[in-house]
């Protein structure tokens, strides 16, 4: 995982993981806390007698970066291990929650698992989706689709991995500054012959990414919405294209690339 300024949330995770019926080895990496994160965390991993390793940056990789930099110094480490959970810092895991999503994987032939995640309202935030790829449309699944037919991608707010998976995939693309690096990395899953299956029970809460103050916040004024989709945290031009035409195709990237601008400019 990668965390940067939410010290509690993410203790609370660490606690949330923790299961006697598994043996764990953390990699985090702080992007530049300066909340005492960084410190809370290698306090915390020391008192639970646990292996880790804990890095830290300088506060400008973003979720993308920190996360593909603990990826690659995991593959680098020479270690090997059963399993990979790639896990957002701020999801409240159920008890039991990664040793059911191991269960779950040996039950579809050692196939990734995507674990569902709840809001505080008790709907799916995150978890699998599939494309509509005429219209590059994603379907976010629910609980009852689980046994159905497996994601075409998923969120990496908790994502379990087979370790020939994770090895096979590599890191995250290094294009990516922060959003659309999970479900690029679900398409590279994907095209090396893996099924992306869901979790048919909630592994924890996490509410989605509020609208209000983002990109498409319609309150803002239309230069304000711009100026936002293109910060790193927004959907920027040129990794939004190399998205789309990596996992769709020329055509639908030099289309779906510019319709952000025309909600934008049509205020919707």
């Amino acid at each position: 995982m990668t965390c940067y300024n939410r010290k509690e949330l993410t203790l609370q995770c660490l606690r949330g993981i923790l299961d006697e019926r598994l043996r764990l080895f953390f990699v985090i990496m702080d992007d530049g806390s300066s909340d005492g994160t960084f410190e809370a965390l290698a306090s915390f991993l020391q008192e639970q007698g646990l292996p880790f390793f804990l890095l830290r940056s300088k506060g400008n990789l973003y979720w993308a970066g920190g996360m593909r930099l603990a990826m690659r110094n995991l593959l680098d480490s020479g270690r090997c291990f059963d399993y990979v959970a790639l896990v957002n810092d701020d999801v409240c895991f159920e008890d039991g929650a990664l040793f059911r999503m191991i269960e779950r994987s040996r039950d579809k032939d050692d196939m990734p698992v995507s674990g569902v995640v709840r809001g505080s309202d008790g709907n799916t935030s995150y978890g699998g989706v599939v494309y509509d790829r005429k219209r590059v449309k994603p379907t976010m699944l629910s609980l009852e689709d689980a046994n159905r037919f497996p994601c075409d991608t998923a969120n990496c707010n908790c994502l379990l991995l087979p370790w020939k998976a994770f090895q096979e995939a590599g890191p995250f693309d290094a294009h990516y500054v922060h959003a659309m690096a999970d479900y690029d990395y679900g398409f590279t899953l994907q095209g090396l012959g893996y099924r992306i299956w869901l979790t048919d029970f909630f592994v924890g809460t996490c509410d989605d990414n509020p609208l209000s103050g983002s990109w498409r916040d319609r309150s803002l004024p239309r230069l304000e919405r711009i100026r936002r989709k293109e910060a790193p945290k927004g959907l920027p031009f040129r990794q939004w294209f190399y998205y789309l035409r990596k996992n769709f195709g020329l055509s639908q990237a030099l289309w779906h690339s510019i319709t952000p601008y025309i909600r934008i400019l049509l205020g919707i």
